[in-house]
């Protein structure tokens, strides 16, 4: 149900008993729970599954598997791990709860079988036209604690004997753990009391005994029978609650809440906690609110509490009904449809009148911009003659450009070489001084001296061989020049010593 759908109820909430056809009413204004005398046309509308008309188990689904696949691996699980009939139609819903493998996800699955739903609640809708929303017993305690009747901190049991089933819930840290129908419905405890008793009891005449007396009742031979009767049941529910710590991982159970819908049995209180060693409290939450009626079935509360929780934030997760009011005309199908043929008919009756304003519209911004273009027509006609004589003149000019830049190329090539020659003859005289300096240091004669790009190749002789050594050791130790000599020849016909010594400038 979308959000915008629950403005459509009024302040009223109608709680139905699908099995006893009681209704209560409950309204927000003056926070009372009273007899159903006329049904608002917009209550809300709310009814609950008995827990016994509802398949429940625990499926673990492969932590691989994708969130939105997880609905269809569910239903594949379910048809073939509890053998369903495929002929039969199910609501399935399902709540995700703590796994103990980590490769594998664990899910609470709840079925009901639509045919079985349809017979329950068929005649509460004829009468109603709508019931807003449907639930099994147990998950309805979760309002409890939504609205801070209990705390969120501590683990609760909670058995509820109803005349025609009875069950038992487990909520841990308030988030729904476990339930189970069990087989002593308070119809069915009476079967087993008039059984044991070896005479028959009508119901009414039972019940009465179970509240006024209850485990302690006068008469010797009830009492006896209760007390068989009760130690079977609270057996039955130890072994209950003993599979349920061991599958769920529950340490302590902190309380467990004990009622019936005829209202608390007379000292059951002490009798369960002697037997099952738990803090007991009754299942009546009645005086947390205001009611008409003692005794009341706690279940038209905790319909009451659910459904405000409901409208203020509506959640179908757990929704089981299938005769939802539908959403407002504007949300159907048929009123998007029939809002559809309302705007084609007002666009029919309007298209005409658009498309002459249109026209009007265009054959002036035509105009418009016909004017407007002559006029920058005639401007840029204007502008391309100017810009033809501005090209000439600027043809003339690159003309002149370049002839200047010739000539500015030639005179700088020139400036170039000629500074590169001052620079070149003033390196080689220097090099020359120090040369001769040297040789005449070293009474070596130079013979010839072969001038190249970029060293000298000093041709030297000497009668001394170690003379043109010294020559060569002392133009190194200048530092200024890279000296070269392959070897140095000695000519016997003049009796001398010549080299060859190529000289080049370090940073050549």
């Amino acid at each position: 149900m979308l959000a915008s759908e629950t403005k459509n109820f009024s302040a009223e909430i109608v709680s139905i008993d699908p099995f006893s056809q009681i209704s209560y009413t409950h309204s927000f204004r003056n926070s009372t729970l009273c007899p159903l005398e006329q049904k608002h046309k917009n209550a809300f509308s709310i009814s609950y599954l008995q827990t016994r008309d509802v398949i429940s188990s625990t499926i673990d689904i492969n932590h691989n598997i994708q969130d939105s696949d997880i609905k269809d691996a569910i239903e594949i699980k379910i048809y073939d791990e509890l053998a369903l009939d495929s002929s039969i139609e199910y609501i399935i819903n399902y709540i995700e709860t703590e796994s103990k493998d980590i490769n594998n996800r664990s899910f609470n699955i709840f079925l009901i079988d639509t045919t079985l739903l349809q017979a329950k609640f068929l005649p509460i809708k004829e009468k109603i036209h709508y019931i807003d929303y449907i639930t099994t017993a147990p998950f309805l305690i979760k309002a409890l604690y939504r609205k801070n009747f209990l705390s969120i901190d501590e683990t609760h049991c909670f058995v509820y004997f109803q005349k025609s089933d009875a069950f038992l819930a487990v909520y841990k840290n308030g988030e729904y753990i476990y339930s189970k129908s069990l087989h002593y419905s308070l119809h069915e405890m009476n079967e087993k009391f008039c059984e044991l008793l070896g005479e028959r009891m009508d119901e009414e005449s039972f019940y009465t005994l179970l509240m006024q007396e209850g485990l302690k009742a006068t008469h010797s031979q009830y009492q006896e029978n209760l007390l068989q009767l009760f130690n079977d049941i609270y057996l039955y529910i130890s072994e209950i609650l003993v599979f349920t710590k061991r599958s769920y991982n529950i340490d302590y159970i902190d309380k467990i809440y004990i009622g019936s819908e005829i209202g608390s049995f007379g000292d059951i209180l002490e009798f369960t906690k002697n037997h099952l060693d738990i803090e007991t409290s009754k299942f009546d939450f009645s005086t947390s609110t205001a009611s008409s009626k003692e005794n009341m079935d706690q279940m038209h509360l905790l319909m009451m509490l659910s459904a405000q929780l409901y409208i203020e934030n509506p959640d179908d997760h757990l929704n089981f009904s299938i005769f939802k009011r539908p959403p407002p005309l504007k949300y159907r199908a048929s009123g998007k449809f029939l809002g559809v043929i309302a705007a084609s008919i007002g666009i029919s009756l309007i298209y005409p009148t658009y498309q002459f304003c249109y026209n009007s519209f265009l054959h002036f911004q035509t105009s418009h911009y016909t004017n407007t273009y002559n006029e920058l027509f005639a401007k840029t006609s204007g502008m391309r003659q100017d810009l033809a004589l501005l090209k000439t003149e600027k043809e003339k000019i690159d003309g002149l450009i370049a002839s200047e830049t010739t000539k500015f190329e030639f005179r700088k090539k020139l400036l170039v070489e000629i500074y590169n020659k001052k620079i070149s003859y003033t390196m080689k005289t220097s090099m020359l001084l120090e040369i001769f300096s040297l040789s005449n240091k070293n009474d070596c004669k130079i013979e010839e001296i072969d001038f190249k790009k970029n060293q000298l190749d000093v041709f030297v002789r000497n009668k001394n061989e170690k003379k043109i050594t010294e020559f060569i050791q002392d133009l190194s130790a200048l530092n200024k020049y890279k000296i070269n000599t392959d070897k140095i020849l000695q000519d016997d016909k003049i009796q001398l010593y010549t080299s060859k010594i190529t000289i080049g400038l370090i940073n050549e």
